[in-house]
């Protein structure tokens, strides 16, 4: 096996497949191919794996409104490039950048000023250590970068309805994400969330009128662990209905 085969592991029942990224001193460095999850193995574990990308049937209804803008910001440039390809499906006006986890924070409140989003994602790889404690920060990969992230553009905006903010990846510590200040965040149960998840999210509550609080539980429902996976706090849409609808 070599760097850049599509590998699933044995141990784990090949739930997920993965792309060998890096081989040192025998330890095999993977990245998902769909979820926002890093792993390592040994070789004997590995099996080279025939991926093909699973299809979502989930629709963002194009209504006759100006829909938010996302700002995307993702730790993975092939998550980021199937996010984009997503977003412009639904029609929603989008900013996306790659960039480390870790360099998040310190860049995240030019592109704020830059772009003035109406929701913010602050996404890419995460995972909890094996024999972590989900309690205790330093179990995990990069949640503490997401919450430094999410603390600075906090310091930008505040308001929770003005700034809706998607943070976290694969098992990331979900209380510390929401205390931190975002309003929707992976993972409750430590699971592991789809590529897309972040899209389908702040997707729905682009479309979703700025009149009404969003139906959470109807949302996450979309995700692939749905509210295993992600959950979050009551949020207002951020689409305004245009007038008059018709001549």
């Amino acid at each position: 096996m070599k760097i850049g085969d599509i590998v699933c592991r044995k141990k784990y029942g090949k739930d997920i497949c993965f792309k060998i990224t890096d081989i040192k001193d025998g330890v095999y460095y993977l990245t998902g191919i769909e979820y926002r999850l890093v792993a390592d193995s040994d070789e004997s574990d590995l099996e080279l794996s025939d991926f093909n990308s699973e299809k979502s049937d989930i629709i963002v209804e194009n209504k006759p409104c100006l829909k938010g803008s996302v700002l995307h910001i993702d730790g993975d440039k092939n998550y980021l490039e199937m996010c984009l390809k997503k977003y412009k499906e639904f029609n929603i006006n989008v900013h996306g950048y790659y960039m480390k986890e870790n360099e998040i924070k310190d860049k995240i409140i030019p592109l704020l000023e830059k772009h003035k989003p109406d929701l913010l994602v602050i996404t890419g790889h995460d995972a909890m250590k094996k024999n972590g404690d989900r309690k205790n920060i330093d179990s995990y990969l990069h949640t503490m970068d997401f919450v430094e992230a999410i603390r600075r553009a906090r310091l930008y905006q505040d308001d929770k309805d003005s700034l809706i903010i998607f943070a976290g990846a694969c098992q990331s510590y979900y209380e510390l994400l929401l205390a931190s200040g975002a309003n929707f965040a992976s993972s409750p149960s430590r699971k592991n969330i789809h590529a897309l998840d972040p899209v389908f999210v702040v997707s729905q509550i682009a479309n979703a009128s700025v009149k009404n609080y969003v139906d959470l539980e109807k949302i996450v429902a979309k995700t692939s662990n749905k509210h295993l996976g992600v959950g979050g706090i009551d949020t207002r849409g951020v689409a305004r209905k245009i007038y008059p609808t018709s001549r």
